[in-house]
């Protein structure tokens, strides 16, 4: 049986691909070991330099983070999956700290028949993947570049869903694949709160990875609307920035 630190490890694993796919999209070179993932690359915005895999792995982490600093030269974040380091030494300030959160088929979603919820489709060209990401960044998440290159609909661990509005979207989510779990992230609605948007998100990820617990991190609005869904928090994570 999975303890709890099982599932973090998992969930960190899951959240580590996904960054990989984004960094791949974008061409920019990335790393991984046992211990963590990171890139040496200016990151696109929203995502860190460095992720957290192994609660245990503290000295190997500390001295990356510090080969990052002088390596990068310029402000960046790095995720402690584990809620593990304390980089204010560092120079480093706390962004956020969120809990990850892991849903069992069957106690994700109220969906009876584990059909893609009505209007919500898996997007696969890039004028729809533009008009989705327009709708995300509309939904509170700005950036001043693009972030979600037509590169990462080749992935086909990644799935783009978005809720069809008019010419555009009006809600939406990414769906990452890893073994044994899918990764729900990008949760957003133009018009909804976060409550009225995550089960129908939560709906449509199980479409895309029917029979995989769905697992991912949140705070806030979102956290709870994740808790009355059916998803159980699993653990903490922290965001550090470098100031």
């Amino acid at each position: 049986m999975r303890t709890a630190t099982d599932k973090v490890r998992i969930c960190a694993a899951n959240n580590a691909d996904l960054y990989q796919a984004i960094f791949r999209a974008h061409a920019l070179p990335d790393n991984r070991n046992a211990a963590m993932w990171w890139s040496e690359e200016i990151s696109p915005p929203y995502y860190s330099n460095l992720t957290t895999l192994d609660p245990e792995a503290y000295d190997t982490q500390w001295a990356a983070v510090d080969r990052l600093k002088y390596t990068l030269g310029r402000p960046f974040s790095v995720k402690d999956a584990f809620r593990r380091m304390n980089l204010e030494s560092q120079g480093f300030q706390l962004l956020l700290e969120a809990a990850w959160i892991w849903g069992e088929l069957g106690h994700a979603t109220r969906s009876p028949t584990g059909a893609m919820p009505a209007g919500w489709l898996h997007i696969s060209d890039d004028a729809a993947l533009e008009a989705w990401e327009g709708a995300w960044a509309a939904g509170g998440s700005p950036a001043n570049r693009r972030i979600f290159p037509p590169a990462i609909l080749d992935d086909p661990n990644i799935g783009v869903l978005g809720r069809v509005a008019g010419q555009g979207f009006d809600a939406g989510c990414i769906v990452n694949l890893s073994p044994g779990v899918a990764g729900l992230s990008n949760v957003f609605s133009i018009a909804e709160p976060a409550s009225g948007i995550f089960e129908t998100a939560a709906c449509a990820a199980t479409a895309f990875a029917p029979g995989l617990p769905l697992v991912g991190y949140e705070r806030g609005e979102a956290f709870k609307a994740a808790i009355a869904t059916g998803f159980k928090s699993v653990g903490k994570l922290r965001i550090w920035l470098l100031d």
